[in-house]
């Protein structure tokens, strides 16, 4: 993340990595200055793959197996709650309980990064169709709007920052991007 942005306030501290899948980004979490950071995973494979990854990069992660709704959380215990990749894979009726999950798990005036999914690079369909269908269909796209609905709308957070994010850079920067996906800060209210 660059410098100027908001996020820079939220370097330090305790940070929760939801759907960490491979470890990268708790493991960048880490080397970025954050001297406790858990990382949570559905797929037991996913966390031997994490585990290792920190292994290789000599960072300390806690890892976890669980789903995110059957976590034990401290209320308030992280400065930062970080989602790449999982919201979008979120079935409608959860989102207000994963909004809550999030809110709850942050210290007051927190900071929750997501990426997710934009309108072209999720699915397409719509929230019936998930039901109608008994599928995500890979994944929801949000519009712009939908994503300030649902953060903003909800009392629990204010967006501080909203984007497209750029396309993927060469792979020996170490930076990951992709037009088709939203990077948000949102702060907890």
């Amino acid at each position: 993340m660059a410098r100027g942005r908001p996020d820079r306030a939220a370097r330090h501290g305790t940070a929760l990595d939801l759907g960490c899948g491979n470890g990268r980004n708790a493991v960048l979490l880490a080397r970025s200055g954050f001297a406790d950071v858990t990382a949570v995973d559905y797929s037991q494979a996913a966390i031997s793959w994490a585990t290792q990854r920190a292994s290789e990069a000599g960072v300390s992660l806690r890892l976890q197996q669980a789903s995110v709704f059957d976590l034990a959380l401290a209320t308030g215990g992280y400065d930062l709650v970080y989602d790449s990749g999982l919201f979008h894979h979120l079935p409608p009726h959860r989102r207000d309980s994963y909004l809550q999950l999030v809110a709850a798990a942050l210290k007051p005036g927190g900071h929750f990064g997501m990426v997710c999914f934009r309108p072209e690079g999720g699915s397409g369909l719509s929230d019936a169709e998930v039901y109608e269908r008994r599928s995500l269909g890979g994944g929801l796209g949000y519009s712009e709007p939908a994503l300030r609905e649902i953060w903003d709308g909800s009392t629990l957070f204010r967006i501080r920052q909203l984007r497209q994010m750029k396309p993927q850079r060469p792979a020996e920067s170490g930076l990951f991007g992709e037009g088709f996906l939203w990077a948000m800060l949102a702060q907890r209210t």
